[in-house]
C-alpha cells in the first residue's frame, strides 16, 4: 500500500567546501550562497565553508568564524593573508585544506550526507575526500575550471611545471574517488573520459541567475556614484555604453577591447561610445597607460565597488563585454563566465570574443560571438551592435533573460543537482 511519500527526496545536510565563496557582504562570487538558499528552501540542511581570508572577499579584514545568512551556514577556515599570486597565494590553500581536515574532528557541525567540494584549484578534494569517508558520505567533485589545462593553456605555464604536474594528479585522483562529479562546464564529461578508464557519474549544474529577484543597489560608495555619474552623462549624449565588470588580468583579454577602440577611434567613432571598466587586477597599469597613450578618453576605469552596485551599473549599460584569450583548448569544453550571468539577468546583449562550444549566447542568440580575440573582429562587434536600434537591442537582451530564466535558474539547478547526488 503507498504511504504517500513516493518522490519525496528525504532532507541532507550539505557541507560545500569552497575556497573562494561569497555572498551578501562577503564577496561577489555568490554561487553558493544561491544554491545554499534553494537548499534551504527545499528542507536541506547547508554549510558554505569559505576560507576565512581570500582575494574576493569584499573586506581585506577577512571573515568572521561563523556567519549565517538567510539559512545558509558559513564556517570561515583558518588561512593566511597574502596579496598576488606568488607563494602567499599557495600557502593560503594549503592552509584552507589542512584546516579542513580539522573539520572531521569539531562537534559542533552536524555530519554531513553529502560533501560538495568546490574550487578553481582541485587541491581541496583530498581533505573532502577523507571527509565523507569519515562520516559515510557522498563525495561530488565540481569543476568550475579545468585545472591544470586551464593555467597551461589560458597562463602559458610550461606542463612541466611542478605546480601542473601535482595538479594533475590530483585531478586523477578526484575522479577516482568521487561519487559524482558536477560541472559549470557542459561538456567537461568529454575531458574526464580522457583522464580515467571508468569515469564517475556526472550532472551538469552551471552558473545560474535569480531572474527578478536581484536588481542590484544604486552606488553609494564613492568610485560607485562616479562611475554611475559617467554612464549617465553618456546616455544623455546618445552614446552606445559598454562594460566589462571583473578582473582586469591577462586571460579577461582587455587589451584586445581597448585595441578595438582604438581602432574604432581611427575610424571617427569614439565620441558614440563609452567604456566602463569596473575592477582591478595585474593588468590594470597596463590598460591604464595604453589608454592614456591612445587618448582613449571614452574609457573609464573604476575600482572594484560592491557587488550589489555592479549589477547596477550592468543595468544600465546597453552591451557586455565578456573578455577572454580565446584559448579554443581550453573552452571546447564549455565556459562558465559569472559575467555573462550577470548580463542576461540584466537582459543586455553580450560580446563573447572566443570561440566556444556550449556557450550560451550562441545558444541564446543574445549577442555576439566574434570567433576570436582579435581587436577588428571585437570592434566589428560593437559595431553590429551599435546599428540595431535600440528596440533591437532590447529584443536581443531580453532573449537572453528568458533564457537565463529557464535554464539557469538556480532553484532549478540546486533542484537537479540534488537529484544527481540522490541518483550516483
Amino acid at each position: 500500500m503507498s504511504d504517500g511519500l513516493e518522490g519525496i527526496v528525504p532532507c541532507m545536510h550539505v557541507w560545500y567546501l569552497n575556497h573562494y565563496a561569497g555572498g551578501p557582504g562577503i564577496g561577489k562570487f555568490m554561487r553558493a550562497y544561491h544554491l545554499g538558499c534553494a537548499w534551504v528552501a527545499a528542507g536541506h540542511e547547508t554549510t558554505v565553508f569559505v576560507a576565512q581570508y581570500h582575494h574576493q572577499l569584499e573586506s581585506h579584514a577577512g571573515l568572521e568564524p561563523e556567519n549565517t545568512i538567510n539559512g545558509v551556514r558559513y564556517v570561515a577556515l583558518p588561512a593566511r593573508q597574502y596579496e598576488g599570486n606568488g607563494v602567499g597565494r599557495l600557502l593560503n590553500m594549503a592552509d584552507y585544506c589542512f584546516s579542513a581536515l580539522r573539520l572531521a574532528w569539531r562537534r559542533d557541525i552536524d555530519p554531513p550526507d553529502v560533501v560538495i567540494v568546490s574550487s578553481p584549484h582541485p587541491f581541496a578534494v583530498v581533505p573532502a575526500w577523507w571527509l565523507a569517508r569519515r562520516h559515510r558520505a557522498k563525495l561530488v567533485f565540481e569543476i568550475r575550471d579545468i585545472w591544470p589545462l586551464s593555467v597551461v593553456e589560458i597562463n602559458g605555464t610550461s606542463a612541466w611545471h611542478p605546480f601542473v604536474i601535482v595538479c594533475g594528479m590530483v585531478e586523477r585522483f578526484a575522479y577516482r574517488v568521487s561519487d559524482l562529479v558536477g560541472s559549470l562546464l557542459a561538456g567537461a564529461h568529454e575531458h574526464i573520459q580522457t583522464m580515467v578508464q571508468t569515469p564517475p557519474s556526472f550532472v551538469y549544474v552551471p552558473n545560474g541567475t535569480n531572474t527578478g529577484k536581484f536588481v542590484g543597489s544604486k552606488p553609494t560608495s564613492t568610485f560607485g556614484a562616479e562611475a554611475f555619474s559617467k554612464i549617465e552623462a553618456w546616455r544623455r549624449e546618445g552614446r552606445l555604453i559598454v562594460i566589462h565588470p571583473g578582473a582586469q588580468g591577462a586571460p579577461n583579454a582587455l587589451d584586445r577591447l581597448l585595441n578595438a577602440i582604438s581602432f574604432l577611434k581611427e575610424q571617427g567613432v569614439s565620441e558614440e561610445l563609452g567604456v566602463m571598466l569596473v575592477g582591478e587586477g595585474r593588468e590594470t597599469s597596463k590598460l591604464k597607460a595604453f589608454a592614456d597613450e591612445r587618448a582613449l578618453d571614452n574609457v573609464v576605469f573604476c575600482p572594484t565597488v560592491p557587488y550589489e552596485e555592479a549589477v547596477w551599473l550592468i543595468r544600465h549599460s546597453d552591451v557586455g563585454y565578456a573578455g577572454a584569450r580565446d584559448t579554443p583548448s581550453v573552452y571546447r569544453y564549455g565556459i562558465s563566465f559569472n559575467k555573462i550571468m550577470d548580463f542576461m539577468q540584466a537582459a543586455l546583449p553580450i560580446i563573447l570574443p572566443i570561440n566556444a562550444s556550449y556557450n550560451p549566447v550562441s545558444e541564446a542568440q543574445c549577442g555576439v560571438v566574434t570567433g576570436s580575440d582579435r581587436a577588428r573582429d571585437i570592434a566589428d562587434a560593437i559595431l553590429s551592435l551599435k546599428a540595431l536600434t535600440p528596440a533591437q537591442r532590447a529584443e536581443m537582451g531580453e532573449r537572453g533573460r528568458r533564457y537565463a530564466a529557464k535554464i539557469h535558474d538556480y532553484d532549478r539547478i540546486a533542484s537537479n543537482y540534488i537529484e544527481a547526488i540522490e541518483r550516483a
